[in-house]
């Protein structure tokens, strides 16, 4: 069983952050489970399917987060998507701390 210390006052993405980034690429992409927060991104938007039918083959996606904005939200990892507008753009995410490695000694 492995350990997670949190420290107050820890940059994000350093050891102990409360806030991890998290890559998510530079492709549309499924966002798995979890509360995400997202920076302004350029051609990148955060959708969610609204197909009720139960069918995810016939998913209907809507702009939750729109375009160069940032924003906070919940993905269930089958229904949230990062899509991408055009080009490349890299895709970073932020979420709680969910388990990253201890990489250092607190004393």
């Amino acid at each position: 069983m492995s350990s997670k210390i949190l420290v107050g006052g820890a940059a994000t993405n350093s050891a102990g952050a409360f806030i991890q980034a998290y890559a998510l690429g530079n492709a549309t992409a499924s966002v798995p489970a979890g509360d995400y927060y997202i920076a302004p991104t350029a051609n990148v938007t955060i959708e969610l399917n609204t197909n009720t039918t139960g069918n995810i083959s016939n998913a209907s996606y809507q702009v939750v987060v729109a375009n160069n904005t940032g924003g906070y939200f919940i993905s269930d990892g089958v229904n949230i998507r990062a899509n991408v507008l055009s080009g490349t753009p890299t895709i970073t995410l932020f979420q709680v701390n969910q388990g990253q490695a201890v990489s250092e000694t607190y004393a």
